[in-house]
């Protein structure tokens, strides 16, 4: 048939509501020079389009994409994240066991992007990080992730 699908303009309206988040990327110079004075990771502003998708799912997403930002990258990239859902003010993110293997510096930035920038929705006091569905002692051997992350534990 006739392609009248394919070239329709839709009207903006479905898409869905477009929100601001707030995201944490990691710090350049931090990861080059290891220098304790600077921030590790620095939070920006996005504007994401949510559809009918939930908040958490777009926001891990946004954080495996590469900033625009000279300064900033992220480290979430090298992860792959399965399922990400909310209960009871905590986050819970699944982690493929695939790539989870890395120092110990880029073990805490892939916690520290995740936890606040999750922990900046209202309903997320923490994180809960989960491995191929099951919890584990740790992501790549460096820092505990058995108990549900707050910012201040990492």
């Amino acid at each position: 048939g006739d392609n009248t699908d394919d070239n329709t303009i839709v009207d903006p309206e479905p898409e869905g509501e477009t929100k601001t988040v707030k995201l944490y990327f990691a710090n350049q110079e931090y990861i080059l020079t290891g220098d304790e004075s600077l921030d590790a990771i620095i939070s920006v502003e996005r504007q994401v389009k949510i559809k009918d998708r939930p908040i958490e799912e777009v926001i891990l997403e946004e954080l495996q994409n590469e900033p625009e930002e000279e300064e900033l990258t992220t480290i979430v990239e090298k992860v792959e994240v399965l399922s990400a859902e909310i209960a009871e003010n905590t986050a819970y993110v699944n982690l493929s066991g695939e790539n989870l293997h890395g120092g110990s510096l880029e073990e805490s930035l892939i916690l520290q992007q995740i936890v606040f920038s999750l922990t900046e929705l209202e309903d997320v006091d923490r994180v809960q990080f989960l491995v191929d569905g099951s919890k584990r002692d740790s992501l790549m051997g460096h820092i505990s992730i058995e108990e549900p992350l707050e910012r201040p534990d990492i």
